[in-house]
């Protein structure tokens, strides 16, 4: 017995035979219901293999027409002809006993409704009237025609084709029953109908594995080249200097006869037994480059042709070596300001593609990227050559809070002179990579000692002295204590913070 190739007809055979057994033990409600599902299953199937085995004909009969296999097909077409009629006689004939059994299990035709659950009229119909042995002799039938239509055929599905005659085995252990008796003895009409599908789907694959077949046979036929032409190509496309370019010329639906003389670069190059010809090249500079080549050779008619043709290819530019430190894997959150990074691998910096998780990058030239990052926390930049990707990750932080200054200084002793004339206070990233700019929002200025006997203060806006501000250190002397807190600053982040206060003695 062959085994059906496609997954869902093997499932719809497992499930009849499911259903078969659970039969032997109780014809519930459930059962019934569950073998409409699978009478259904089949029919749908059978649309199916009916579609399949139409376009295959249909190719064929395509095929016979065509001059390149119109000889192979004049031999199979007609094998492939008769086997679909062998199929559509046995399957008709099964749909008509499928109609004549659903008339026996009480047929109302005003709603097409039957007696699903109805046991006699299985065994009315295929057993009284003698239609089971009648189909048993049409299978048969069916089958050594299939296999007497060619003997090719004969040969290749003695034991393949997919249409079992053997009856089920009996669940209480009588081997003695008729293959009639076996199938459709008190079974439900709905179980008969759908045992009447799966024969008409054994029918549909047996005569798609014929036609198929005869498909191949007439598919395999060798036929005359009637086009020639030059084949040619290189290792790769794009090359680094100094690595060697592969180049091959030849000429297609190659024969010794055709005689091809072949030139690479200007150089003659032997051709072997293959009618091909290559040669290496050891490429050097950078860009896009090209070689020629040429081929001249006999056709099948013996007329000279002559082709030359360009090999284009791409010699990359080294790109720097960039060397990081693990550790160091840090980007900060800039705005508008970008963190300079540089990327390479290997290649030509023309190949390499970069992205970011929580950002943006964007190419300066050559090696030399710029990184925006928006999100904190652990982000990956993706680098992408030639389709490989590589994942590198980075911590992604906020600049770290700048620290406040008055001239050069941000805190300690400070002689007056000196810090009147400063104007102002100003921020500055400490210890840190980058400059990045902090403006000054507003802060408290307050004062005590030397010439002022009382604690003042002022609130000042932007980075410059206000008149309130000036005021008061104006009346600073030697011995003034001055006091800067609430410090407000926005950085290129576009973030505002509050930093350390800072605190003078003037001397």
């Amino acid at each position: 017995m062959g085994l059906p190739k496609e997954p869902r007809q093997k499932m719809i055979n497992m499930m009849y035979l499911v259903l078969t057994a659970m039969l032997a033990l109780n014809v519930s409600a459930e059962i019934l219901n569950a073998f409409k599902v699978v009478n259904n299953s089949i029919k749908n199937s059978n649309d199916g293999l009916s579609t399949q085995n139409k376009a295959i004909m249909d190719d064929i009969a395509a095929k016979a027409a065509a001059n390149e296999t119109r000889e192979k097909a004049a031999i199979w077409k007609p094998v492939a002809e008769k086997v679909s009629g062998y199929s559509k006689s046995t399957f008709d004939y099964i749909e008509t006993l499928k109609q004549d059994l659903i008339h026996n299990a009480h047929f109302n035709p005003s709603d097409s409704t039957y007696k699903i659950d109805d046991l006699d009229a299985a065994i009315r119909l295929m057993g009284n009237e003698g239609k089971g042995e009648e189909l048993h002799q049409k299978l048969i039938e069916f089958k050594k025609n299939l296999l007497e239509v060619d003997p090719a055929i004969g040969k290749e599905f003695a034991t393949k084709l997919p249409l079992n005659l053997d009856p089920p085995p009996s669940e209480s252990g009588n081997s003695k029953l008729s293959w009639t008796d076996a199938y459709f003895h008190m079974t439900p009409a709905i179980a008969a109908l759908t045992i009447l599908g799966k024969f008409q789907n054994d029918v549909k694959n047996s005569e798609n594995d014929v036609v198929t077949y005869c498909a191949d046979q007439i598919g395999a036929v060798k036929v005359r080249y009637d086009k020639t032409g030059v084949i040619s190509g290189a290792n790769s496309t794009y090359l680094m200097p100094g690595e060697k370019l592969s180049v091959y010329a030849g000429v297609g639906a190659f024969s010794s006869a055709a005689q091809p003389i072949i030139t690479i670069g200007g150089r003659p190059v032997s051709v072997d037994a293959d009618g091909k010809a290559s040669s290496d090249i050891s490429v050097s500079g950078s860009g896009k480059q090209s070689v020629k080549i040429n081929v001249q050779y006999k056709d099948q008619d013996g007329k000279p042709i002559n082709v030359t043709k360009d090999i284009e290819y791409t010699v990359g530019a080294p790109s720097g070596v960039a060397v990081s430190a693990d550790k160091m894997n840090v980007l900060y959150v800039m705005g508008s300001q970008p963190n300079p990074i540089t990327i390479s691998g290997g290649s030509g910096s023309e190949k390499i593609i970069a992205s970011m998780t929580g950002g943006e990058i964007k190419r300066v030239s050559g090696s030399s990227f710029e990184a925006f990052p928006k999100v904190v926390g652990e982000q990956t930049i993706n680098v992408s050559i030639d389709g490989k990707v590589t994942a590198k990750k980075f911590r992604v932080k906020l600049l770290p809070d700048p620290a406040a200054f008055v001239g050069t200084k941000s805190g300690g002793n400070m002689p007056s002179a000196d810090f009147k004339v400063m104007g102002g206070l100003i921020t500055k990233l400490v210890n840190c990579e980058f400059e990045a700019p902090f403006k000054v929002i507003s802060y408290r200025v307050g004062a005590i000692g030397g010439g002022i006997s009382q604690y003042a203060q002022a609130v000042n806006d932007g980075n410059r002295w206000g008149p309130a501000a000036e005021a008061l250190i104006k009346r600073a002397t030697p011995g003034t204590n001055v006091f800067f807190d609430e410090i407000r600053v926005v950085g290129p982040d576009g973030k505002t913070r509050e930093i350390q206060p800072i605190f003078f003695s003037l001397k």
